[in-house]
């Protein structure tokens, strides 16, 4: 791939994310406080930062550090930072882009740019999901982009503009590691070194993309003849070297995940059989319906087995107040579903039938995303540019926040590890 289309398409996605929110310009969403708190916080304090009452920042802070780094360099600078990251997460889906384009053997430029408007614009058919179930007789959150039920059940997958919108730190790095992964399937030197930027940037997808590493793991050591030669590459030196590595993180993480909440916040199991119409309805419009479209041409490869399990247990599982561990943790397993449908569509065009079924849910999805970024744009015009109408800056700090009651509760205890100095993870740094 040539350097100037590389340029060309970063330069589009820079723009993108100045759109979704990036700089201050333009309406953001409302995850916006929360990038604003981190950012500016590991710009102001010193690492690891520590606020008042012995409360640690504890997040997966991975998709940070860089724009950080640079803001504090250069004159502890909250702009710089702001911006920074903007880049960073430009070059982070230019990086994505060029992988895809790669794996897929793309040359044709009409190929090139149906890879970035679907690497934008792809999701499930929610809004199609919504209509059925009000259809079947049940309250639906009609109109919008994320939810089918909102107000009785919280489970849904975000489509990429929603998720690259508010939750970049979710997407970039899990679809830069699929793409490796897709590659590299078999490579299981690589297993642990594709995993672990997982844990510190999206940390809720990696508990569903090791399950993804581990299944293809299991399978091929008991289908394959070499066993010794599967478990020669699984121990490997960079598998084994980067352990230690990923028990600090987890020690570091648990003082969040760990950590005492609201009971309402933390693991649940969801009895999705006593919601079987609406679960039949997500799973048919979210994933299933693709799937079913592709299973011709996958039926011979169990990663395919692996991600339609993976993708119909998820939503029994809850974790927070909006149940992120669903909307988040399905992104590697849907990336990976994504690359095929573009796969199958270049490669038989509408000439297969099965591809116009691809083509009708992508284009419902497209739908949902571009309602998304109509309201966007008027809401933005409305406002103006730079307007800090648009803007998310309630939080400039989550100094005082952790255990506030008078703040929600989610902000009160999402990101911090209470009473850290008595946790492990102070007294392994102090040593």
């Amino acid at each position: 791939m040539k350097k100037e289309e590389l340029l060309l398409f970063f330069v589009l996605f820079f723009l993108f994310f100045v759109f979704g929110g990036g700089g201050d310009l333009f309406v953001q969403d409302f995850d916006w406080n929360k990038h604003h708190a981190i950012l500016y916080d590991l710009v102001k304090f010193d690492w690891p930062v520590v606020y008042s009452n012995d409360v640690l920042l504890t997040y997966y802070l991975g998709q940070y550090i860089v724009p950080a780094f640079l803001g504090k360099l250069l004159g502890h600078s909250n702009l710089i930072a702001l911006w920074s990251m903007t880049v960073w997460n430009a070059i982070g889906l230019t990086i994505v882009y060029a992988m895809v384009c790669q794996y897929l053997q793309v040359k044709s430029a009409w190929k090139k740019a149906g890879v970035f408007l679907i690497l934008i614009f792809w999701g499930g058919a929610t809004n199609l999901g919504s209509m059925v179930y009000q259809w079947i007789g049940h309250d639906a959150t009609l109109g919008s982009y994320k939810w089918i039920d909102s107000n009785r059940i919280l489970i849904h997958f975000a489509g990429n503009l929603d998720a690259l919108r508010g939750a970049f730190q979710h997407v970039i790095v899990p679809w830069i590691s699929c793409g490796i992964f897709m590659k590299n399937r078999k490579k299981y030197s690589i297993y642990v070194m594709l995993a672990l930027p997982l844990l510190f940037s999206s940390t809720f997808g990696f508990v569903y993309y090791v399950g993804i590493l581990l299944a293809c793991f299991a399978w091929d050591l008991l289908t394959e003849k070499d066993k010794k030669k599967i478990l020669g590459s699984t121990f490997s030196f960079a598998n084994v070297a980067l352990i230690p590595i990923s028990c600090v993180i987890l020690v570091y993480l648990s003082g969040n995940f760990l950590g005492e909440k609201p009971y309402y916040m933390g693991w649940d199991l969801l009895n999705m059989f006593c919601r079987l119409d609406f679960y039949l309805i997500f799973i048919t419009v979210e994933f299933v319906g693709y799937m079913i479209f592709l299973y011709k041409e996958k039926k011979k490869d169990i990663l395919f087995y692996i991600i339609l399990c993976e993708l119909l247990l998820i939503p029994f599982v809850s974790l927070g107040l909006y149940n992120d561990l669903c909307s988040r943790g399905g992104i590697p397993a849907r990336f990976i579903l994504m690359v095929w449908c573009i796969e199958q569509f270049y490669k038989y065009g509408l000439k297969n039938w099965r591809n116009f079924g691809i083509a009708i849910i992508f284009m419902f999805g497209a739908v949902n995303a571009m309602d998304e970024a109509t309201e966007t744009v008027q809401t933005t015009i409305e406002n103006g540019i730079g307007d800090e109408r648009n803007l998310q800056l309630e939080w400039e700090s989550f100094d005082g926040w952790a255990g506030n009651p008078d703040v929600r509760v989610d902000n009160a205890y999402n990101y911090y590890t209470m009473n850290y100095s008595e946790h492990l993870f102070y007294r392994i740094a102090r040593k």
